[in-house]
């Protein structure tokens, strides 16, 4: 009762450089991320290893990089997004842009991809995207492992900081994300508790049947998802307040919300995504800074009320 808001106007710009040979007919891939050309030049070379070039019009989207972000975009000839703003990171607007882009250019679908996120093979994306389809869900995820092979020297950053207990190693080709468990943790607007989503299953065997299966969720991670872009652009896309974290979770219970599918797609596909890499290499503090705690407050104060008849 005590929280204060404010409305605050941001001013996005936009450079917009199409690739050549947009397909209308094939998915919108949105890939955001801030300096850190090694990583996406790895990312891309991991798109050209699984022809991955042939089956969706991918987006880079540079989000205020100092690093020549672009001539990486050149050299593989995607669609360039350059977005300043004075506000700071906003994971929210970025892919809100390139949505709309898409939209305007006839996409049906959008795919958020994270720059840490990579195919283990072209068939398992071609089945998820066929599950899809066919399941006439309007948002959909899947399974994702930490990857066995990866840019880092050891354990990776995110791992240490946050998971000590599974460093040297231990981490590697285990379940990242698998769906989510709604867990009580303690409130962040004053009540007793609250309803947050926890990652199912973390460093769980990728074959365990929990997470080898395809199901109907809540919500499934922004690092990977499969989004109706016409549902998407009628209700909004992301909210933009909710700039670092939840934004994924809020779109997806949306969805619920209005008696539509929301599904998980795990059984026997999977991608690799090695959590958090391009954030650690622009930014050596911690996630939890007064960005998170802001997305924390406000998603509490969306959805606290509704999440006990909605989910359970």
């Amino acid at each position: 009762n005590n929280l204060q808001f404010e409305k605050k106007q941001v001013v996005y710009n936009c450079i917009w450089e199409p690739q050549s040979n947009i397909d209308s007919n094939l998915p919108f891939v949105i890939v955001p991320i801030k300096n850190n050309c090694k990583l996406l030049k790895y990312t891309f070379e991991n798109f050209k290893t699984n022809n991955f070039f042939k089956h969706g019009n991918i987006i880079l989207v540079d989000d205020r990089s100092e690093e020549d972000v672009r001539s990486i975009g050149v050299d593989y000839n995607v669609s360039y997004l350059r977005v300043d703003n004075s506000k700071g990171f906003n994971f929210s607007m970025l892919n809100n842009i390139a949505a709309l882009i898409s939209h305007n250019l006839g996409g049906k679908e959008i795919i958020l991809w994270n720059s840490d996120l990579w195919h283990v093979k072209i068939d398992y994306f071609l089945e998820l995207l066929r599950r899809h389809r066919s399941e006439e869900s309007v948002i959909s995820g899947s399974k994702l492992v930490y990857p066995i092979q990866s840019l880092h020297d050891g354990d990776s950053i995110n791992i240490k900081e946050h998971f000590p207990w599974k460093t040297e190693g231990k981490y590697k080709d285990t379940i990242q994300f698998a769906g989510v468990r709604w867990v009580l943790a303690p409130s962040a607007i004053g009540n007793e508790s609250a309803f947050v989503p926890m990652h199912y299953k973390r460093f769980a065997d990728k074959e365990d049947p929990c997470v080898n299966c395809d199901t109907g969720v809540e919500t499934v991670t922004g690092a990977l998802q499969i989004i109706n872009l016409q549902w998407f652009i009628k209700n909004g896309g992301f909210n933009p307040s909710l700039s670092k974290n939840f934004q994924d979770t809020d779109l997806c219970l949306r969805a619920i919300e209005q008696g539509l599918k929301v599904m998980y797609f795990g059984k026997d596909i999977y991608f690799y995504h090695d959590e958090s890499y391009n954030f650690y290499y622009n930014n050596n503090e911690t996630k939890m800074d007064r960005q998170l705690f802001s997305d924390n407050t406000l998603f509490e104060k969306l959805w606290s009320k509704k999440l006990p008849t909605l989910v359970f």
